[in-house]
């Protein structure tokens, strides 16, 4: 299918997210305007992003992330190194964070025009409840009021996010105390490849498989093809496209995964498959893709939404999804479930989602501390390690086979692969309790509402 045929199909899907964003903001600006008329000290600050990261991970976790806000960090190497902490969420919340702080910053310079107003949110009615704070000497009250400023808070924030970033890549493979080059650099690179599927042109599956065998015999350790290259009609077809695809891998001793569209199923399902031979010819992993993309693969059927993984003594644990999967934390996260070292993408993008797409499936690698291997038609074709740091990239198209030498590192462990998404199911917690709060202020009986008051300013909401 060429990409002129996709283009219309997706422009009913294009409004409807871009209608879907605007009803996401307007509901976090509904959510923040009410914390502005109930609080005065940090928690009007706060319910902003905790309303937007809760509603944006209970989007990407039913819909995926191809579209999200957070992305606008992707220039920013050293500030994506913030997911392995907290995922995408974290990056959510520290966007939308900053909108309040920018917006307080706004509204008080405005006001400097027509008066000495000090940047700090007004606490007017807590400091006058407190005589501890009345009694106190005017400059520890201004020690105090800096460090609850939200402006200052927010930069600390920044720098904090920004330094940890910055460590955790300048000491990735250079110790501390810096050796010389041989000392972290492996002795030998890895010479993996890619078969690019034709789009515009069909070819016989027999093609690809000698596009393989020349890989191969060129003593490439790990070949994978690009999204939906082959065919298979029905079992003969898909048992001529294995038996071929592992006398290839058992001659020249090397890892082959292999993708084709599979309708040999009895009842007439088709699937859109990734199946990974080892060099003994034994087959590691056979994934159906879970996560179709909406209109575009209607006649296709979904596999099982789970990781395939298998421990190699060549690659470490390697795992495998396929394309539109890499937007799914929830599958993807499995990596750090199952330690895995080595990840396989194989895609089939058009238009400009060709060099969109591979830029914010970094963030998978950083998440889970995985090494990301990816062969795509119409798009970006490379390697990146744990870090998220490119080893080899190129513009891919169709119709072509090519390899990379790489270096390749075990798994690097990370806070979000044993958390998660904590954060971002935190914030939804905390929208729930303050929706109560807010409701109780609003329209709570007067009992309820002195206690919600008290603790309120007790907490310096």
């Amino acid at each position: 299918m060429s990409n002129q045929m996709w283009l219309p199909k997706l422009t009913g899907i294009t409004a409807s997210i871009c209608f879907g964003i605007n009803v996401l903001i307007i509901i976090s600006l509904t959510f923040d305007r009410l914390a502005k008329t109930c609080f005065q000290g940090w928690a009007r600050f706060m319910v902003f992003p905790c309303v937007w990261t809760a509603i944006w991970n209970i989007l990407v976790y039913n819909s995926g992330d191809l579209i999200n806000y957070a992305f606008a960090f992707l220039g920013s190497i050293e500030m994506l190194q913030f997911a392995s902490l907290s995922g995408l969420g974290g990056l959510n919340f520290l966007l939308a964070w900053g909108g309040t702080v920018g917006a307080h910053l706004i509204n008080k310079l405005s006001l400097t025009s027509h008066s000495h107003e000090s940047l700090l949110p007004t606490k007017n009615n807590q400091e006058d409840s407190s005589s501890l704070i009345m009694n106190t000497g005017r400059r520890n009250r201004k020690t105090f009021n800096i460090m609850t400023n939200p402006v200052l808070a927010y930069i600390v924030a920044l720098f904090l996010i920004i330094g940890y970033g910055s460590i955790r890549i300048s000491l990735a493979y250079i110790p501390f105390y810096q050796k010389n080059i041989e000392s972290f650099v492996p002795s030998n690179l890895t010479k993996v490849g890619c078969v690019i599927g034709g789009v515009t042109v069909e070819h016989e599956n027999s093609y690809y498989i000698e596009r393989t065998r020349d890989l191969a015999s060129n003593g490439t350790q790990f070949i994978l093809w690009s999204e939906k290259v082959a065919i298979a009609n029905d079992t003969k077809q898909l048992d001529d496209l294995t038996s071929g695809i592992k006398e290839v891998s058992r001659v020249y001793n090397t890892y082959i995964g292999f993708t084709y569209i599979d309708s040999s199923s009895p009842d007439g399902r088709k699937y859109n498959k990734l199946t990974v031979i080892s060099p003994t010819g034994d087959v590691l992993i056979d994934y159906a893709k879970s996560n179709l993309v909406p209109v575009i693969e209607n006649d296709i059927s979904p596999g099982t939404d789970i990781l395939q993984t298998f421990d190699t003594p060549d690659f470490g644990i390697i795992g495998g999804a396929i394309c539109y999967d890499y937007n799914f934390p929830k599958l993807i996260g499995q990596a750090s479930t199952h330690d895995v070292d080595f990840m396989l993408d194989t895609s089939l993008t058009w238009g400009p989602i060709g060099n969109y797409h591979p830029r914010i499936n970094v963030i998978r690698s950083i998440e889970n501390g995985f090494t990301h291997f990816r062969c795509n038609s119409y798009g970006i074709s490379g390697i990146w390690g744990p870090y998220g740091e490119q080893y080899a990239a190129i513009q891919t198209l169709e119709d072509i086979s090519f390899t990379f030498q790489v270096p390749l590192y075990r798994r690097v462990k990370t806070v979000y692969g044993v958390f998660g998404e904590a954060l971002a199911w935190a914030c939804l917690g905390f929208t729930a309790a303050f929706f109560i709060i807010i409701i109780l202020i609003m329209y709570g009986p007067e009992s309820a509402k002195k206690i919600v008051i008290r603790l309120a300013m007790k907490l310096r909401m």
